[in-house]
C-alpha cells in the first residue's frame, strides 16, 4: 500500500475545508489592528456548540486520510498518528490565518483547536483496540466489494461527494440549479424532468456498478445509496428549510423519473463490465444536459432566502454543496471515460 493511493483522496478533501473555509475568497484586505488579538482573546460566549461540532467532524476525515498516508504498512502508528495532528492543526491554522484577509470571516483559535481535536479523532481510528474494531474490517470490506486500487478510491470519493451534495435540499434531486426562481411551467416540461432524472439514475447505477469489484449487488447498493441520498434530503429539508417550501426539492416528474431509472438498471446491471462503463458515461452526461434544459438557477441572496437555519456559515454550505452538486456530472463523465479507455487497454493488452 504506497501512500500515493491516498494522497489524491486526501487531496480532494483538503480543497473541500479550503473552500468552506476561505469562501467568499475575495476582496481582500490587509486585516485590522485588532484582528490578530481578537482571535486569539476572542470569548468562550460566542463559540456555540453547533459550530464546535461542525468543526470537529470536518476535520475528522482529515485526521483518517493523512494518517493512512503518514503509515507504511507494518510501520509503528504512534508517528503516523502525531504527524497527522500536526498537519491538521498547521493546516487548520493557516485557514483561519487567511481568514483575517477576507471580509465577513472570523478566526479564532477555538475553530483551530476544535479542528485539531476533529484530526485527533480521524487520526486515532488506526490506534487500537478501535482499528481492530472497526478500521481495518472496514478496510477489509473495501478490497473485498470495490475495484483495486486508486479506480476504486477515485469512485468512492466520487460517491462520497455526491453524498455531501444532497445535504443541500434546496437542491433538486438529480436535477440542475435550485427549487426557487424558475419562472418556468414545470407542467409543460415534467416529461424532460422526468427523462433527465431516469438518465441520471440508470447512468448513477451504472457508475456504482463498475465500482463493485463482482457484478453481483450492484442493485442492492445503488438503492442503499439512493435511500440515503433521500434521507438526507428529507432530513435536513425539515431541518432547513421554510415550511412551504419543505417538499420542493422532489415532484411527481422526479419520483417517475426516479423509479423508471431503476427498472432500467436492472436488465443493464447484468452487461460486460466495458459496456456498463460506456453506457454509464452516456447517461450520466444526458441526464445532466437534459437537467440543464428544466434548471432554476437563482442568485444566491435569493436562494439563502428559502432557508431557517439559524446557525452561521449558510452561504458557505450553500454555495460549496451547489458547486458540488453542478460539477459532479461531469467529473463522473471524466472518470468514466478513463477508465472505459484503461478498460480498453487492458484487453488490447491481455487478448
Amino acid at each position: 500500500m504506497t501512500r500515493s493511493r491516498f494522497s489524491g483522496s486526501a487531496a480532494v478533501w483538503i480543497l473541500l475545508l479550503a473552500y468552506a473555509s476561505l469562501y467568499p475568497f475575495a476582496p481582500l484586505r490587509p486585516p485590522g489592528p485588532d484582528a490578530v488579538s481578537s482571535a486569539f482573546a476572542s470569548s468562550l460566549r460566542y463559540v456555540s456548540a453547533f459550530d464546535v461540532t461542525v468543526n470537529v467532524l470536518a476535520y475528522v476525515p482529515l485526521g483518517v486520510l493523512a494518517c493512512r498516508y503518514f503509515r507504511q504498512d507494518g510501520g509503528d502508528v504512534g508517528p503516523a498518528i502525531a504527524k497527522a495532528i500536526a498537519f491538521g492543526t498547521a493546516f487548520s491554522f493557516s485557514m483561519e490565518t487567511a481568514q483575517l484577509f477576507i471580509p465577513g470571516r472570523i478566526s479564532s483559535i477555538y475553530d483551530t483547536l476544535a479542528n485539531a481535536a476533529g484530526t485527533a479523532l480521524g487520526a486515532l481510528a488506526y490506534a487500537e483496540p478501535f482499528h481492530s474494531m472497526a478500521t481495518k474490517p472496514l478496510g477489509e470490506k473495501r478490497d473485498a466489494y470495490v475495484v483495486p486500487g486508486n479506480w476504486g478510491d477515485a469512485g468512492l470519493v466520487l460517491v462520497g461527494v455526491w453524498l455531501i451534495a444532497q445535504l443541500n435540499p434546496a437542491l433538486p434531486f438529480f436535477g440542475a440549479g435550485n427549487i426557487v426562481g424558475s419562472g418556468i411551467d414545470m407542467d409543460d416540461l415534467a416529461i424532460l424532468q422526468s427523462a433527465a432524472v431516469a438518465m441520471s439514475v440508470w447512468g448513477f447505477g451504472l457508475f456504482v456498478s463498475v465500482l463493485l469489484a463482482r457484478e453481483r449487488g450492484a442493485l442492492r447498493v445503488t438503492l442503499v445509496l439512493l435511500s440515503t441520498a433521500l434521507w438526507l434530503k428529507f432530513t435536513s429539508a425539515s431541518f432547513m428549510l421554510q415550511p412551504r417550501l419543505a417538499e420542493e426539492w422532489v415532484s411527481a416528474g422526479r419520483v417517475v423519473g426516479l423509479v423508471a431509472g431503476v427498472l432500467l438498471l436492472v436488465p443493464t446491471r447484468r452487461f460486460r463490465r466495458t459496456a456498463r462503463t460506456y453506457l454509464a458515461l452516456v447517461l450520466v452526461l444526458a441526464g445532466a444536459l437534459f437537467a440543464k434544459i428544466v434548471g432554476a438557477y437563482s442568485s444566491l441572496d435569493e436562494l439563502l432566502r428559502v432557508f431557517r437555519w439559524p446557525y452561521g456559515q449558510l452561504a458557505n454550505f450553500t454555495t460549496l454543496t451547489r458547486f458540488l452538486h453542478e460539477v459532479w456530472p461531469f467529473a463522473a463523465v471524466a472518470y468514466l471515460i478513463a477508465l472505459f479507455l484503461h478498460g480498453r487497454r487492458e484487453v488490447e493488452s491481455n487478448p
